[in-house]
């Protein structure tokens, strides 16, 4: 028999607007659960929004230094050295991480790190990520688990085993040749970011 955890509120997904509702529930007194699979921030900490500028800056710079000349400074040969340009930004994300996990201890706020699956109204079976299951039951709960990326149904692409924006940023060296597919914002930035670290970039848009 399952034992069954109730708290006054359930959240699921730690986006920031779920952090920012478990943070001033629980300071309000509130018994607060939050469950999160993987990454603690969200999407935004973690993998887009704040990873991508991260990169995004260290190829401005590798731009400008690679320019120098055009604003009155000499340079020699200039490489760009990807593992430390990747390092930059997990070390990035795991400062970000624990500025987000901060507040969960300052407010009782607590993270149950684990996949949760809905068994019944407002109530969560928790596997967690070190092994074992919680139950949790909320009397209010809430749902920020975000979005994730999506492979189009071109013939032969998953075959290619295509990377996705998460993938690209977690490359340690420039390809010599990228395909963008979707000139949208994220593929627009991951585009520019790696012509200035050295790749060939080809964009691929539709409309």
């Amino acid at each position: 028999m399952v034992q069954v955890e109730r708290v006054d509120a359930l959240i699921l997904g730690s986006g920031s607007g779920g952090n920012i509702l478990a943070w001033d529930l629980a300071r309000s007194g509130q018994r607060v659960a939050l469950v999160e699979r993987r990454y603690v921030g969200g999407a935004c900490v973690n993998i887009a929004c704040m990873p991508s500028k991260n990169e995004g800056w260290s190829a401005r710079i590798a731009h400008l230094v690679r320019h120098a000349a055009q604003f009155g400074t000499i340079t020699g040969p200039v490489t760009t050295d990807m593992a430390k340009v990747l390092q930059r930004k997990r070390d990035m994300v795991v400062r970000e991480i624990a500025a987000h996990l901060a507040p969960f201890k300052s407010s009782g706020a607590e993270v149950v790190m684990g996949s949760g699956t809905f068994v019944a109204p407002r109530t969560l079976d928790v596997q967690l990520n070190d092994g074992g299951m919680r139950r949790l039951t909320g009397d209010k709960v809430f749902i920020d688990v975000g979005s994730r990326a999506a492979i189009p149904s071109i013939p032969g692409l998953a075959e290619a085993q295509p990377l996705t924006h998460i993938g690209a940023l977690e490359l340690d060296y420039a390809p010599s040749h990228l395909i963008v597919l979707g000139a949208g914002y994220v593929g627009l930035e991951l585009a520019q970011a790696y012509r200035r670290f050295g790749s060939r970039v080809t964009v691929i848009e539709t409309g």
